[in-house]
């Protein structure tokens, strides 16, 4: 089974404040980074890559203050990575070099997106398709943009082009895309297999990059991301009030609040929920809340298949419309419908958190009286509501 290691601080319960809940309609912890982390890469480019880029950075990423590595593993085709720099496509203009203190140096400033799919902390989902999207700026319902090209190597399917996680979960877009400045972007994980428990076609994941940059890539940006069942609460939180499904993000007009607010909910770097929010240190954010709601989002994504009892539950308790309307057919949607209707089937919901060993903590302990996400001022005498789920 593959497994990437993680060790985690200690946490910080934070103290939530909710408001009401009604049915909406329309349409952790920065570890500091250690060195001498290591990585595996096989089969071939994409295998180097991914163990290299896995094994090594969130190792270093989330390895708390005693261990991982700012980078691991290079692999080369057919071969396998031992200690060393982040593995990129070749001709990739992102590169790292071995210093005198055997810590590795950016080579060139700017590089290719990079990062890990992971099923909870510790499960790589291999084989998962990885694509870039954009949210239209056509009316509600419309598809999200597909911003992938060809130059990926793969050919588009009814969503887009897109690149493959490898065998540690790894990826890395280099070059294969341009995004529209001002407009926001995310990334979406499909299918794969978490864990070697078999090939799951309902696991779906995201991940919001934010506003693009005048530039029209996020190269400058932080180079490694992880996408996970948080940054998929995140993100469907944020998108809701403009989201069909995953692949159906659209506003007419540049929201004032949707996708950039993701970045509030969860790090990417981490891939943990945040306790306060980054852009206003008084306002707690519901950590234990989108850690449970991960947790629920887990039981499927680890699971062997679309069909497993933790995905049929899931699935038939977080439908469009709550209790009624179509059933999802992957994790990103279930999130998506449960921010927009937070209220219904909250038990059944949260039934699903695994009993023992939960992948993120702190989580809630029984299941509370809504799924509502509502941020606590610094007095906690007043909330303030992170969305507008209407279009």
């Amino acid at each position: 089974m593959r497994h990437l290691g993680y060790l985690v601080s200690s946490v910080i319960l934070v103290s939530v404040s909710l408001s009401g809940c009604g049915t909406h309609t329309g349409g952790g912890f920065v570890g500091t980074s250690g060195v001498g982390g290591s990585g595996t890469g096989s089969g071939g480019t994409s295998g180097g890559t991914s163990g290299g880029t896995s094994g090594g950075t969130s190792g270093g990423t989330s390895g708390g203050t005693t261990s991982g590595g700012t980078s691991g593993g290079s692999g080369g085709s057919g071969g396998s990575g031992g200690s060393g720099g982040i593995v990129t496509d070749p001709g990739s203009q992102y590169s790292k070099s071995l210093g005198s203190d055997n810590t590795y140096s950016a080579v060139s400033p700017t590089g290719p997106y990079q990062g890990v799919v992971n099923g909870g902390q510790s499960r790589a989902v291999a084989g998962a398709r990885v694509y870039l999207l954009q949210v239209n700026s056509s009316a509600y319902g419309n598809r999200s943009v597909s911003l992938l090209t060809s130059a990926t190597g793969n050919p588009a399917d009814s969503i887009g082009h897109y690149v493959l996680s490898g065998a540690y979960g790894g990826f890395s877009i280099a070059g294969d895309y341009t995004c529209t400045a001002g407009h926001q972007v995310y990334l979406y994980a499909r299918g794969g297999n978490s864990g070697d428990d078999g090939t799951n076609s309902a696991i779906g994941m995201m991940a919001s990059l934010g506003t693009c940059p005048e530039s029209g890539n996020f190269n400058s940006a932080a180079p490694f991301v992880f996408v996970n069942e948080v940054t998929t609460v995140a993100a469907a939180y944020a998108m809701a009030g403009m989201a069909t499904d995953a692949t159906h993000i659209a506003t007419p007009a540049t929201p004032a609040t949707g996708v950039a607010n993701a970045g509030d909910l969860a790090s990417l770097t981490t891939g943990f929920a945040n306790s306060t929010l980054p852009s206003r240190p008084g306002s707690k954010v519901p950590q234990a809340k989108i850690h449970t709601l991960a947790n629920i989002l887990s039981a499927c994504i680890n699971s062997s298949s679309s069909t497993s009892m933790s995905c049929t539950t899931l699935f038939a308790n977080a439908r469009r419309n709550g209790d009624s309307g179509a059933a999802p057919e992957d994790t990103a949607t279930a999130a998506i419908n449960i921010a927009r209707n937070p209220c219904v089937n909250v038990a059944a919901l949260y039934g699903l958190q695994p009993r023992l060993s939960a992948p993120f903590v702190p989580a809630l302990e029984a299941a509370p009286p809504d799924f509502d996400l509502s941020l606590a001022s610094g007095d906690q005498k007043n909330t303030v509501a992170l969305l507008s789920l209407h279009p």
